[in-house]
């Protein structure tokens, strides 16, 4: 009777094993539709390949940076709604000195301090006042926002700020995009699955309260995680800035939205913890990319795809928690 019992619990062990690891391939296969499917359609229809998987390129190398970066916060059981105001504050602050210096790497430096720092200081603010971080950055959101629109008006011209073309044109091409991202989702892989770091997020988004326990600082890592999530907004503000050196209060509006959806559709958990995948940033970016480019061909009009957007992002969520429902709580 024991074995029998024993040998049941092993066969449905592997069954839940052989699921997990078929649920999550899914997000591969669904990028590897999309393009799949984008590819054929815009050959179909005549459009230039080559131009096409540039602007899908482009589209996705912001949504992947911001989202690798927040994918830190995500894991640590923390949120953060600053991270698109964050970027335009820290491309105005390095598109000004790029415009005083004529300093490309001066520019760089500018925009990457610029966002880390801001990227921290929610997080300080939130330690220092006892709050939760997320409602912390709710409140730098507005703040970051307010900001951007003040430098604008004050130091743009006609509500916008122009970087010198001519600073940026070098850079502005798909291979340089390529690069940053594949350099930076490296760097992030390092630290997510090889270094303590990462698995000392994933046990503090787990359970906060054994992490505690244990000997982890929460405060510390949660700092250190919004700095790593700040690193990916500043190369993003970057690429964007020399992507359309005209910054305008428009300007990354979308990529906090598209961000969540990415991480989302790629397979990343919103509650974050053990379950959390750095490459589901990547996944979900071009898959947004895939999906943009794809209606494009079709539809006109920014506003169907924000309906689509949001139905699948509410469908993806739905999903994922179906299979969870009569558990008990991760945490």
């Amino acid at each position: 009777m024991t074995q029998e019992l024993d040998s049941e619990r092993a066969r449905l062990r592997g069954r839940a094993v052989r699921r997990s690891r078929l649920i999550s391939l899914i997000p591969l296969a669904a990028c590897l539709l999309l393009g799949g499917l984008y590819l054929l359609l815009a050959w179909q229809n005549g459009y230039d390949l080559g131009i096409g998987m540039a602007v899908v390129v482009s589209n996705a190398t912001l949504v992947a940076l911001v989202a690798t970066g927040a994918t830190f916060i995500f894991t640590a059981g923390s949120f953060d709604l600053s991270l698109g105001a964050n970027m335009l504050v820290s491309a105005l602050i390095g598109g000004l000195v790029g415009r005083a210096s004529g300093n490309l790497f001066l520019m760089l430096l500018a925009t990457m301090g610029t966002a880390i720092s801001l990227s921290v200081l929610g997080a300080l603010l939130a330690t220092f006042f006892n709050l939760p971080v997320f409602i912390m950055t709710i409140v730098m959101m507005n703040v970051y926002s307010a900001v951007s629109t003040l430098m604008l008006t004050t130091l743009g011209t006609n509500s916008a700020l122009a970087v010198p073309t001519s600073l940026v044109a070098g850079l502005n091409q798909t291979w340089f995009r390529l690069l940053l991202l594949a350099v930076f989702e490296a760097f992030a892989c390092v630290l997510f699955y090889l270094l303590p770091m990462g698995r000392q997020a994933r046990f503090l988004g787990g359970n906060p309260i054994c992490a505690r326990l244990s000997g982890i600082r929460p405060k510390s890592l949660t700092v250190l995680c919004f700095a790593l999530a700040g690193i990916g907004i500043g190369l993003a503000a970057f690429a964007m800035t020399v992507e359309t050196p005209t910054l305008s209060a428009s300007s990354g509006s979308s990529v906090g939205m598209n961000m969540l959806i990415a991480m989302v559709f790629g397979g990343m958990p919103m509650s974050g913890g053990p379950r959390s995948r750095m490459y589901a940033a990547l996944l979900g970016a071009f898959s947004m990319a895939f999906l943009d480019a794809l209606m494009n061909i079709y539809v006109t009009g920014s506003w169907y795809l924000q309906i689509v957007k949001g139905v699948l992002f509410v469908t993806v969520v739905f999903l994922f928690t179906i299979g969870r429902r009569s558990r008990m709580l991760e945490r």
